[in-house]
């Protein structure tokens, strides 16, 4: 079966397959009663985690302090993927600006605000609820910013009651795949060499940092799932796409917070665990995505 991915003129994805000589066998068998939502969401496992209606996939993450301490918070293994938001976006007629380099299905769904990545885990929660999937207490949401740090192994070094400004870089030398640096070549997807001829053709003028000899294999967003994951079994908690998480940044409640640095990162502050990034609710640019969590309550 061949797959391609089209853009429409609206400004949205769109996958169209094609297959040529597939044939089928029809096999009766006894029909499974499917889980309650509740018992497949509570006994999800890194090994064996909840899968929803769009295929993603949810895993435990052990949460120590903050608002949601010791509750049970699935985390999406990987960000939510270029197919997942397509449905979203064709479903609610939401805008979705194209990027300027090719993406498949499984790439990370960049340009996409604070807003939308919101109105996404609405959307998704009613979907699922009507389906049968989730409990009507369960929901998805955006992680908040200690719970993302839980995420990628920090959480418990931080005082989850203070505003991520005040936790900003406060960790050194500790990034999501260790102590080295420069980040290996199968750590994430960040500043590799495959970027320079676009950087070259004079593409991306601002990055102007880069890790030379630096190789990953991918010049911009790489498939989710293409390199190892954490200890928790997610993916990406480091590079591909900027993560957009629940928070104000500081008391003034202007920006959001953003974590994990992407595709076209470089510097060693930037890579840091407990780094944070801050933009309005309504930015969006080609390395901001987002990762869905699944709780029983939102913060």
């Amino acid at each position: 079966m061949k797959s391609a991915l089209l853009s429409s003129k609206r400004g949205f994805n769109r996958l169209d397959f094609t297959a040529n000589n597939v044939g089928f066998r029809v096999v009766l068998a006894p029909a499974t009663p499917p889980l309650p939502p509740a018992v497949a969401t509570a006994t999800a496992t890194k090994d064996e985690p909840f899968v929803n209606g769009l295929g993603m996939k949810f895993v435990p993450v052990p949460i120590t302090g903050g608002p949601t301490d010791k509750q049970r918070v699935l985390f999406s293994v990987w960000d939510t993927r270029v197919r997942d938001y397509n449905a979203f976006a064709q479903e609610s007629k939401r805008e979705w600006p194209t990027t300027d380099f090719e993406q498949e299905a499984t790439h990370p769904a960049v340009n996409v605000s604070w807003e939308d990545a919101t109105a996404f885990c609405a959307w998704l929660t009613e979907r699922e609820r009507k389906t049968g999937r989730l409990a009507a207490n369960e929901s998805y949401r955006l992680p908040t910013d200690h719970e993302w740090s839980c995420a990628v192994g920090i959480g418990e070094r931080e005082d989850g009651a203070k505003l991520p400004n005040e936790k900003n870089q406060k960790i050194p030398v500790v990034y999501p795949w260790g102590s080295a640096w420069p980040p290996p070549e199968r750590a994430g997807n960040y500043w590799s060499e495959e970027l320079r001829p676009l950087l070259a053709a004079r593409k991306y003028p601002w990055i102007t940092a880069e890790i030379a000899g630096r190789r990953d294999g991918y010049a911009t967003t790489a498939p989710v799932g293409s390199f190892a994951p954490n200890l928790f079994g997610l993916y990406d908690t480091g590079g591909n796409a900027w993560e957009w998480c629940e928070d104000w940044f500081d008391a003034e409640q202007q920006d959001r917070v953003l974590r994990g640095a992407s595709w076209q990162n470089n510097d060693k502050a930037n890579l840091l665990s407990s780094f944070r990034t801050h933009h309005a609710p309504i930015y969006r640019n080609d390395s901001t995505g987002f990762r869905c969590v699944l709780a029983g309550s939102v913060p």
